[in-house]
């Protein structure tokens, strides 16, 4: 009679199954993609005028057979012939030395070095010609500010850039950007001559900013109808409790009511060493009580999610970065229905992830009216390998015999699911602006099986990721893509703290979903489509809004209908440090 009635009880889990990832946080809750750096080197070596441009000198003239440019063997990779070159075998005024210096001194400076041409005194009778390169080290950093207890770590991060035998922006960059990086930490380095030291010797000053921490709120009504349509998520983080670059975050989201849906988060992250390698953990415990309108039931789930990793910035500078990452995800979930367990899934996965940043260097310096917050070409990457592990009590293989599965208490969400699959995800998003106000943007991401996945591991569309319009989840598969396409107008970046930034925008979002397991293969694919309008606001850096009008044009294979027209808002501010 028992194993009787659990076999008539997966259609009602199927109509409010445990939380797939996507479901389980909402996006605001997300760690943030990384921010345009805030570093900032001033100074350099002072150039002293061309003495050889003067009036007195207008009358000489010179015939250049060669130059020759001491110092250059520090400097390999410049091809400083080429500052010459076009003007050798001709006879000119003497001032072209002049030229010649400013065009090195450029190439130099193109190639990342703090350097300064000098022409000293010197006989031209045989047309060959002389100039010294006095090329810019740094022999000493003092750190300046109030660094809080990440001092020693931050001076760890730039002190290798006093062991070069010359200063190179390009070479110096990763180890810059990495102090820049750590959380809580604003670095601007300034360059002057040392006191008493020899030509080229420089003094680098470390003038940190340290920010404590941060408390966001987040107001939305993305949410389904069983589970609520309005939410709120507070988030705050704090910076450099420990010394080791750390962040520790914790993050509470809940539904208007208070019982339907409630997710606390926390986490930390930190540094180990200074060569940019950082240890991340993060805690998530949810738990949700949906109203199915269905008298007499009470279904609830509780979802345990814990990740442990590491993250290594392969590639770091200002306008491409490749960060590999890898660790473990230990994922319990229960479904009950009337205090009676229905499923329990124990997902134990590792993986491996590739993530990509790029902005082109042109918007970054400023050219043609773009910038960092709003690049003419810009793009997002991520690809990630998981696969599931049959350790620490994880999920049997409940496919040959479900019904000793369901006997012993131990049956999946997903009975025909396998708790050890292999599946590749991908996700990006692109903007291109032709104008400074106008963008094109993609998004896409995809997941790729030939396995049936855990409940927690499918792929999934909606109002949390890519299906503006649609309930979180309202698609599902094992394998799936989705993209979603925008035109906007507007300056999204105030021009100030008490500015507005404003952006009109229309969309399209489409996804498409595979299912591996038999009893859900016939339906493939199940799909959706959603179009429509919106507005993101700005004020300074103190508040965000988004409000979009979605459109749902298709309707998913387990909704009654395609759904309302929604109008979805989302608004969140800054409490602290209190920006109004």
């Amino acid at each position: 009679m028992l194993g009787a009635s659990f076999l008539t009880l997966p259609a009602v889990a199927h109509a409010q199954a445990v939380p797939s990832r996507s479901e389980l946080t909402p996006p605001q809750a997300r760690e943030e993609t990384r921010a345009p750096t805030t570093l900032t080197i001033d100074g350099g070596l002072a150039r002293t005028p061309c003495a050889l441009d003067a009036p007195d000198f207008a009358d000489i003239t010179v015939t250049l057979n060669a130059v020759r440019f001491i110092g250059a063997e520090k400097a390999p990779d410049v091809a400083l012939a080429s500052a010459y070159e076009n003007y050798l075998g001709r006879e000119l005024p003497i001032s072209v030395l002049c030229d010649v210096r400013a065009a090195a001194n450029q190439r130099l400076r193109d190639a990342g070095y703090l350097a300064t041409v000098e022409i000293p005194a010197q006989r031209l009778a045989n047309g060959d010609a002389e100039m010294r390169i006095v090329f810019g080290r740094l022999t000493a950093l003092r750190v300046r500010g109030e660094a809080g207890p990440s001092e020693n770590l931050v001076a760890s991060y730039l002190e290798p850039l006093t062991q070069d035998e010359v200063f190179n922006t390009r070479r110096a960059e990763r180890n810059l950007l990495l102090a820049d990086d750590l959380p809580g930490v604003d670095v601007r380095l300034s360059l002057r001559p040392a006191a008493g030291g020899a030509p080229g010797d420089l003094v680098g000053d470390i003038a940190v900013v340290r920010h404590r921490g941060s408390l966001d709120i987040n107001l939305q009504n993305y949410g389904a109808k069983s589970l609520g349509r309005y939410g709120g998520l507070l988030r705050g983080e704090v910076y450099d409790l420990t010394g080791l670059g750390d962040r520790t975050s914790v993050a509470l989201f809940s539904t208007a009511d208070f019982d339907e849906q409630q997710t606390v988060q926390l986490g930390h992250d930190f540094a180990l060493g200074a060569a940019g390698l950082r240890m991340f953990g993060q805690f998530t415990f949810s738990w949700t009580e949906p109203d199915l309108d269905l008298p007499g039931l009470d279904v609830e789930s509780e979802t345990l999610f814990a990740t442990l990793g590491l993250s290594y910035p392969l590639l770091r500078t200002r306008s491409l970065s490749h960060v590999l990452s890898g660790g473990y995800d230990h994922i319990d979930q229960d479904l009950t229905v009337n205090d009676l367990r229905l499923t329990r899934d124990r997902v134990r996965t590792a993986f491996l992830r590739l993530e990509t940043l790029y902005a082109d260097p042109d918007s970054i310096a400023g050219a043609n009216g773009f910038s960092a917050y709003a690049s003419q070409l810009s793009a997002r990457g991520a690809i990630e390998l998981r696969q599931g592990l049959d350790v620490l009590d994880a999920t049997p293989d409940c496919r040959a015999a479900p019904m000793n599965c369901i006997v012993a208490g131990v049956a999946p969400n997903r009975i025909e699911a396998d708790p050890t699959p292999l599946l590749l995800r991908v996700d990006g998003s692109a903007d291109y602006r032709p104008l400074p106000q106008l963008r094109f943007s993609l998004e896409a991401s995809a997941q790729f099986t030939r396995d049936p996945l855990p409940a927690f591991e499918e792929f999934s569309a909606g109002n949390y990721s890519i299906g503006r319009g649609y309930d979180p989840g309202s698609v599902l598969g094992d394998s799936g893509y989705a993209l979603g396409v925008e035109l906007g107008y507007g300056h999204l970046a105030p021009d100030g703290p008490r500015a507005w930034g404003w952006e009109g925008y229309l969309f399209t979002d489409m996804a498409w979903a595979w299912n591996e397991d038999p009893s859900r293969s016939r339906f493939n694919p199940d799909r959706l489509w959603s179009a429509g309008a919106g507005l993101r606001l700005a004020y300074g850096s103190a508040l965000q809004a988004d409000m979009t009008l979605a459109v749902p044009l298709e309707r998913p294979d387990l909704a009654v209908d395609r759904g309302d027209v929604r109008f979805l808002v989302s608004l969140t501010t800054r409490l602290l440090p209190w920006r109004f």
